[in-house]
């Protein structure tokens, strides 16, 4: 009784007092291999994503010719199988989820990588060009920390690419990382189904 009513509360503080203010929840890892298993990510590999998903490609491409790029968040590659066409040097793909990873590696894409890691903790050995979070920000207890901790593991010039979904306080959300890093370029996405993201480059300050 006693842990049901401390989730509860628990529940109740992040909907009224954290969420509003651009806190995220982040995602369980069994529940994310639950639903890599039953197809309830499928749709990323699906042509209403595209839109969005041609913009990331297309910024990154555009800002180095043959780069490295971190995609945090990858789920189960469809970033990767679309830089496929374009020449990458290095491509690594972290996701919380073990199920989203088979199947990420399963598409046996040349040049790249995918490693299991919880972006709260996990950090890279090396430097990249690009570091991508692509619809994963909202799972980061607080996604202004998240995306800054993250900016010392660029290279000198690289930036960050985000696609944020519009959904729930995304606007908040967006509010915690642009006080962090600051945005030099960005744009606004709707597919036919009238769904909306948002794609922005950032740098940090010192960098922008």
């Amino acid at each position: 009784m006693k842990i049901l009513r401390k989730d509860l509360l628990a529940r109740l503080r992040h909907k009224f007092l954290l969420a509003p203010a651009g806190y995220g929840r982040p995602a369980d890892r069994a529940a994310m291999d639950g639903e890599y298993r039953s197809g309830a990510w499928a749709h990323f590999h699906a042509l209403p994503e595209l839109p969005r998903q041609s913009v990331v490609v297309g910024y990154v491409t555009a800002l180095h010719p043959h780069p490295a790029i971190l995609d945090l968040g990858c789920g189960s590659g469809r970033l990767a199988q679309l830089f496929q066409p374009h020449p990458f040097r290095r491509y690594l793909g972290v996701d919380l989820s073990a199920e989203g990873l088979r199947l990420a590696r399963a598409l046996n894409l040349a040049r790249c990588e995918f490693t299991e890691g919880n972006f709260e903790t996990w950090r890279p050995a090396e430097k990249f060009d690009l570091i991508v979070f692509s619809e994963c920000i909202g799972y980061a207890h607080d996604p202004g920390a998240l995306v800054a901790a993250f900016a010392p593991f660029l290279e000198p010039g690289g930036a960050v690419v985000i696609s944020h979904f519009r959904f729930g306080h995304w606007a908040a959300q967006w509010r915690r990382v642009e006080a962090r890093l600051r945005v030099f370029a960005g744009t606004t996405v709707t597919n036919d189904r009238g769904q909306t993201w948002d794609i922005k480059l950032l740098r940090p300050p010192a960098n922008a």
